[in-house]
């Protein structure tokens, strides 16, 4: 609720700012650019009045303005003074807070791991040549110790094996071979890692296609058939028939079942057969003459200038023009001639006309 009312009364001031600024504007309007002392004199006193501050360049407005930062200096130096008196303390603190650290038994037990590879019958022992704090009771129980110790063989304890194995092996573990008394060695040999910490098995990126494919054979089960050229042939047929019954089956099911190019073509090959010489209508010399048919061509179109006297040469022109659009003029005017029986044919002023239109 207080931070309202201070954005509040923020916004207030501001508004009350721009409004006194305002009024200043509206009462110096135009005598800003006057260099009449007298002028500059009342635009001073207007804003003095009206903001409640004297002007930047008075010496009042100077003095305030020293003193303010006078007054906040006083303030940071006694903040710095306040800090100085707290600063050892802080840091007494601080040293107290990191150097208190929390025990924690799984990360106290990874720091005190035991090493596998020294038997820690042999490290007891070197702890104890130590002689200057012994007693006579202490003497007697190493000198009897060394005198029963009859690890001297190399080989490797296989309760320790187990033990480590199993992840058992610690500070607190008796070898059931006797203890301390047992005459095989409580540790690895130096370079020895165990089963279950040998990384998997990687796989050679030098490896051939081939090689590939013969070890993934050897991992499948047994009693698999080797797929040959005629074996593959018939795994295909026996798929591409049980496709084919299952898509029949579907369509005697629903009979809204669309077919696809490819199944319409299996199920009947001669719907997509085309009749025989179907394209015998349609084929080409291909090996065209094409300056002879430019010529033909430059002749035909000089003809062409040339009106024919008679309807025989005008006929005579059609054929010698060879022109596919003259040719169908001359069968659309046949057509009309068989239905009104007048003969337009005849006339050859009347088919250039309809040629015209036709060609327009």
């Amino acid at each position: 609720m207080a931070g309202g009312n201070a954005k509040q009364q923020k916004a207030q001031q501001k508004a009350l700012e721009k409004q006194k600024q305002k009024i200043v504007e509206d009462k110096t309007f135009g005598l800003k650019n006057k260099k009449s002392k007298s002028v500059q004199k009342y635009i001073k006193s207007i804003q003095q009045q009206i903001t409640g501050q004297p002007p930047k360049d008075s010496d009042k407005y100077i003095a305030q303005q020293n003193k303010e930062k006078e007054e906040k200096n006083r303030i940071m130096q006694q903040k710095a003074l306040i800090a100085s008196l707290f600063k050892t303390t802080e840091t007494v603190k601080q040293v107290s807070m990191e150097s208190q650290k929390l025990y924690e038994p799984k990360q106290s037990r990874m720091d005190q791991k035991i090493d596998i590879y020294l038997d820690q019958r042999i490290q007891r022992s070197k702890e104890d040549e130590n002689m200057s704090t012994w007693d006579i009771t202490t003497l007697e129980g190493v000198v009897q110790q060394k005198n029963t110790n009859s690890c001297t063989t190399d080989i490797i304890c296989k309760y320790f094996l187990q033990a480590v194995e199993s992840k058992k092996y610690g500070w607190f573990w008796v070898c059931p071979n006797g203890g301390d008394d047992c005459k095989y060695r409580h540790c690895l040999p130096p370079g020895f890692v165990l089963a279950s910490d040998v990384p998997q098995e990687v796989v050679d990126d030098d490896e051939t296609l081939e090689e590939m494919i013969e070890r993934q054979r050897r991992e499948l089960p047994p009693g698999g058939e080797m797929v040959t050229e005629e074996s593959f042939k018939r795994w295909k047929e026996e798929k591409e028939k049980g496709r084919l019954d299952e898509l029949k089956d579907r369509v005697t099911k629903d009979s809204t079942t669309q077919l696809t190019g490819k199944d319409l073509f299996t199920f009947n090959p001669n719907l997509f057969m085309d009749d025989e010489g179907a394209a015998d209508d349609f084929d080409y010399d291909e090996d065209i003459d094409l300056d002879e048919l430019i010529r033909e061509n430059e002749e035909s179109l000089t003809k062409g200038n040339v009106l024919p006297d008679d309807v025989s040469s005008f006929y005579n022109y059609f054929t010698s023009y060879n022109c596919v659009i003259l040719n169908t003029v001359k069968i659309f005017c046949d057509l009309i001639n068989d239905v009104l029986g007048y003969g337009i044919s005849e006339n050859p002023f009347i088919v250039i006309h309809i040629a015209n239109v036709y060609l327009i």
